[in-house]
């Protein structure tokens, strides 16, 4: 017998099959949301972009401000990496240690939680089958998570007798081929019904918080200021040519990384949640949208491109190795002045003037 669910909403093009795309993708199917789907916008003809939203309101532009949403609330784009690659606490406790999956109780329940479903976890094999055919038979897709892999986790959308059936997966990172076999998954998340959110904007904000002020505590910028800074006592000038070249390249990989701060100032500059479109918002989200985060954003840009181009040969690398130590604490700086503003945001809640929405 088969049954197969209609799934026409994409994937984030910013990650993999990561629980929180998975998540993202899943919910506006079953909320029958969808876009213009007018991919190429019809006013540019060839010119640059003017503005007009039409991106954004396709549905591939509806999935990404809902990922953005999701991946700040839970905290994730405002995770930063040590230099030393070893993961923090906060990197762990979010989930992107384990293969980018994100998929932790603790973000799966703030995820959950946060858009107003019930679910049920299952890691009991046994019941896996059983569970799907409900799921799927009352038109619910299952997301679930497999053994192995690079972006750990699937949506399921229908059964062929023994077979499952998955979408295309259209935009997501190194997407997965084809659906897979029983014996692949882990865990199942059943999707229950539409409940009261458990989780508001102010829990999304406490996460962030949070994360933001491990960050600045373990000094995780200073770590790549140390190894950069030509005078500092383990810096850049103590470095033969070949360990130049590598921590430019690790400061290079960390600034890919740190790119989900453009995701992070999505979120306040369209603010699609309802509460933060309340005017005790509103400097708030423009000093976060662009002088914190988008100007993160640039400056990581800059570095990258420092580094594809860059001879460390040379008598410059002196003088680049301290503009990279000051890039990076104007990075640091960027990340204190978003928790400045997170806190002014939390404020709100303090003086009693309870955002519209919550």
């Amino acid at each position: 017998m088969k049954r197969e669910l209609g799934f026409n909403v994409p994937f984030s093009g910013f990650t993999t099959t990561d629980f929180i795309n998975c998540f993202t993708s899943t919910l506006m199917v079953l909320e029958g949301i969808t876009g213009k789907d007018d991919y190429e916008c019809k006013q540019r003809n060839g010119q640059p972009c003017n503005g007009c939203g039409n991106c954004r309101r396709s549905t591939a532009g509806l999935q990404e401000q809902r990922f953005f949403v999701y991946d700040t609330m839970c905290g994730r784009s405002s995770l930063r990496c040590r230099y030393d690659g070893e993961p923090t606490e906060m990197q762990e406790l979010i989930g992107e240690t384990e293969a980018g999956s994100c998929g932790t109780d603790y973000t799966v329940e703030l995820l959950f939680g946060f858009a107003g479903y019930a679910y049920e976890k299952l890691t009991d094999s046994e019941a896996f089958r059983a569970s799907i055919v409900a799921s799927i038979d009352t038109g619910r897709p299952v997301i679930a998570k497999v053994k192995a892999g690079e972006g750990r986790f699937r949506v399921l959308t229908g059964y062929d007798g023994d077979a499952l059936i998955s979408p295309d997966y259209t935009n997501a990172q190194r997407k997965p081929q084809g659906a897979p076999a029983y014996d692949d998954l882990e865990t199942l998340y059943i999707i229950g019904d539409k409940v009261q959110p458990r989780y508001t904007l102010k829990d999304g904000l406490e996460r962030i918080r949070q994360v933001i002020e491990h960050n600045l505590n373990e000094k995780l910028w200073d770590g790549y200021m140390d190894k950069m800074g030509w005078y500092q006592p383990d810096g850049l000038g103590k470095a033969d040519l070949a360990e130049k070249q590598a921590r430019m390249q690790r400061v290079s990989d960390t600034m890919w990384h740190t790119f989900s701060s453009h995701n992070f100032a999505e979120v306040f500059r369209y603010r699609i949640i309802e509460a933060l479109q309340d005017p005790a918002f509103d400097d708030i989200c423009r000093q976060i949208g662009g002088p914190c985060f988008g100007y993160t954003h640039d400056l990581a840009w800059a570095l990258i491109g420092l580094n594809e181009r860059a001879d460390w040969s040379t008598h410059y690398a002196c003088g680049w190795g301290e503009m990279v130590e000051l890039t990076l604490e104007r990075i640091k700086q960027n990340d204190i002045q978003a928790l400045d503003a997170i806190e002014r945001a939390l404020a709100v809640y303090v003086s009693g003037e309870h955002p519209r929405g919550e």
